[in-house]
């Protein structure tokens, strides 16, 4: 895949989208030991989105979010970028602290350090799920980072993680596998932004030169 093209084959999209069902497979799983309740998950799609248009994807580029960046190294040079909105993050926060009745708008929602390490440990288990997913899928071993977390409008986060990719392609991948509890969604987008390399090298692992 180079920086030419701007959909996905139907071919490619479906093995991507197995990626994206097994991933959001084992986040259910993970997520339910966690929060100790039941979590289904929703027909996964994927998306090859350039990356001037991930803002747009997200709500907008003034849209503020919880996001959590993590950096995988080893056969894949790549970022996940795992977006949630302020209600989804209140809702994963509540289940594990019970209901704190946060305000969650704009700049005045905040994070308590307890706080933060539940997001950014659901942050963890879902961009680990999604990476073992591609692992199993491609055969490549990678590592992934501890998340950083953030809470920022969309743009200000793509930017953070263009400034920390510095390397990354001109487009993202875009998973979108949403998980319920009680029809509550709870988890929100995994964006994958490799390098080109790395891109390359996943399509090829999946079978596609």
């Amino acid at each position: 895949m180079n920086g030419q093209d701007e959909h996905i084959d139907s071919e490619k999209k479906d093995v991507l989208r197995e990626i994206a069902n097994i991933g959001a497979g084992h986040a259910a799983t993970a997520l339910a030991a966690l929060l100790d309740r039941p979590i289904v998950q929703s027909i996964p799609d994927v998306e090859l989105v350039p990356l001037n248009d991930v803002p747009d994807r997200l709500g907008g580029p003034d849209k503020t979010v919880a996001s959590g960046l993590i950096e995988l190294s080893g056969d894949v040079s790549a970022f996940f970028m795992v977006v949630l909105n302020l209600e989804q993050a209140d809702r994963i926060i509540n289940m594990m602290l019970g209901d704190i009745g946060r305000e969650t708008s704009g700049a005045i929602w905040q994070l308590s350090e307890l706080e933060e390490s539940v997001v950014s440990e659901t942050v963890n288990i879902l961009g680990g799920s999604y990476l073992t997913a591609i692992c199993e899928m491609t055969g490549l071993c990678a590592n992934q980072s501890t998340p950083y977390l953030c809470v920022d409008m969309v743009g200000a986060v793509l930017s953070v993680v263009l400034a920390e990719a510095g390397k990354a392609g001109d487009f993202a991948i875009v998973f979108k596998s949403e998980l319920f509890n009680n029809d509550e969604c709870i988890m929100g987008d995994i964006i994958l932004l490799p390098d080109e390399q790395s891109c390359g090298k996943i399509l090829k692992s999946l079978g596609f030169e």
